[in-house]
């Protein structure tokens, strides 16, 4: 990994207005196609630059799959994290979202899929040397690093980086899985239309990520409203839901139309 990370600091030109590094499209494509080798797979992804979105995003154009990044965002990162490893980690989130589908359904963003390319982000960065701290960079010094309104929060990020990173040490050392046992008492599921991810409410009113297989991760918070056409308000970042007495998930459009989004239901262990 030390090639990677001299790779890109010498792909970096000084710019003459900023004085700042600038990342290369080759110095980018060299990363993207060493995070794609720890996967075993061979890298099928279009890098490029682009100076005209904000931070970073994985898209499919025709049949190219097309991972874009801001030069200067990048850059501005890796000054503020100290280290190239979150220049690394932003490429690897945005890996993620085209090794699990989530481009071929661009116009649905969900907390669920974003929490699991963290979680890939972290699992990728251990085996290619990144210590935890360094996987954890990006969000330390940005927490959310892309800037939409459908990330979870700093600290869900973070956590579903670690539980990626820890992971791939345990693996790495041959130790066995520990059963996973939650010990949350979950009161509700909630599910959005169109997003695969299952979400819970716990007894503490946190809207929590969970699938099964990682630990839960808590993003949000479900309150209980007094009297009124609802009953309850999901919240995370500046997302806002309204359940109704019959169970329904209601969103506010932006032209302030009411549509049903989704459903809550008591939780009920499954026997």
């Amino acid at each position: 990994m030390r090639s990677l990370l001299i790779t890109l600091i010498l792909a970096w030109p000084l710019s003459a207005a900023a004085q700042a590094p600038r990342m290369s499209e080759a110095a980018a494509k060299d990363a993207v196609y060493r995070i794609v080798q720890h996967s075993g797979l061979l890298p099928t992804f279009t890098v490029r630059e682009d100076a005209t979105i904000k931070n970073a995003n994985a898209y499919i154009k025709g049949r190219e799959r097309i991972i874009a990044y801001n030069p200067t965002f990048i850059a501005s990162i890796i000054d503020s994290s100290r280290t190239d490893w979150s220049a690394v980690s932003i490429l690897a989130h945005e890996i993620a979202h085209h090794l699990l589908g989530h481009t071929l359904a661009p116009s649905e963003l969900h907390p669920g899929d974003e929490l699991a390319c963290d979680r890939y982000s972290g699992f990728v960065l251990f085996h290619m040397g990144a210590t935890l701290q360094e996987s954890l960079a990006a969000i330390a010094v940005a927490g959310n690093v892309h800037g939409t309104r459908d990330h979870p929060p700093k600290h869900a990020r973070s956590a579903a980086i670690q539980q990626g990173w820890e992971e791939a040490e345990r693996m790495s050392e041959r130790r066995d899985a520990v059963p996973l046992k939650v010990d949350i008492a979950f009161q509700y599921v909630v599910r959005f239309a169109g997003d695969d991810n299952t979400y819970y409410v716990d007894a503490a009113g946190c809207l929590v990520w969970f699938n099964d297989h990682a630990e839960p991760i808590e993003f949000g918070a479900c309150t209980r409203l007094g009297e009124g056409a609802f009953v309850f308000a999901l919240n995370w970042e500046d997302q806002e839901f309204f359940v109704d007495a019959r169970n329904i998930i209601w969103r506010q459009s932006v032209n302030g139309m009411q549509m049903a989004v989704g459903r809550i239901e008591p939780y009920t262990v499954a026997k």
